[in-house]
């Protein structure tokens, strides 16, 4: 069970903090049970109440620093996802999001990092869907990785496109 400060990420909500554990007051009356108040870090008016029951299945302990370090240095070796053609690319992106591992989200910003960069550089746009969700994933892996860092999510975010920058784009 967790305990009342502690932060977690809860599914493609992202990082939260358990503000208290408590019955909610929307419960009816024989049917009370606890729920963990949980409040967005990036977003302090986004709050869930969580069942305390069964949440471990649907949350997980923030990365380590050391395995954020090691995830940011050993990012040219990360495979990158295989994105179906077309709109079926959508369903393996939100399942990714849904899932919110860390390792997966960093593959996904690569993916579409590459894929945005190789567009631009064939001098066409970038699909407003994969902008989307580029924009979501790195959003969960960027704030993530800076409160594993004790760091801003801008750092990190421009950390990791630096390195990005250094990789070799394959168009083929």
């Amino acid at each position: 069970m967790l305990n009342k400060g502690d932060c977690v990420v809860y599914g493609s909500h992202g990082l939260c903090k358990v503000r208290d554990i408590l019955v909610p007051p929307f419960l009816e009356r024989g049917k009370e049970k606890l729920y963990y108040l949980m409040v967005s870090v990036t977003d302090i008016n986004g709050s869930l109440y969580v069942p305390v029951e069964g949440a471990e299945d649907k949350m997980r302990e923030v990365i380590g620093a050391d395995d954020a370090e090691g995830l940011i240095d050993e990012l040219d070796g990360l495979e990158i996802v295989e994105l179906p053609i077309g709109k079926k690319a959508e369903g393996v992106i939100l399942e990714l999001i849904k899932k919110n591992i860390t390792s997966d989200m960093m593959r996904l910003v690569k993916t579409l990092r590459r894929i945005k960069a190789v567009r631009e550089m064939e001098g066409k746009k970038f699909a407003s869907m994969d902008e989307k969700y580029l924009g979501i994933a790195e959003k969960l892996l960027y704030n993530e990785l800076a409160y594993s860092l004790d760091s801003d999510p801008t750092i990190v975010k421009d950390r990791i496109l630096d390195e990005l920058s250094q990789l070799p784009l394959e168009t083929a």
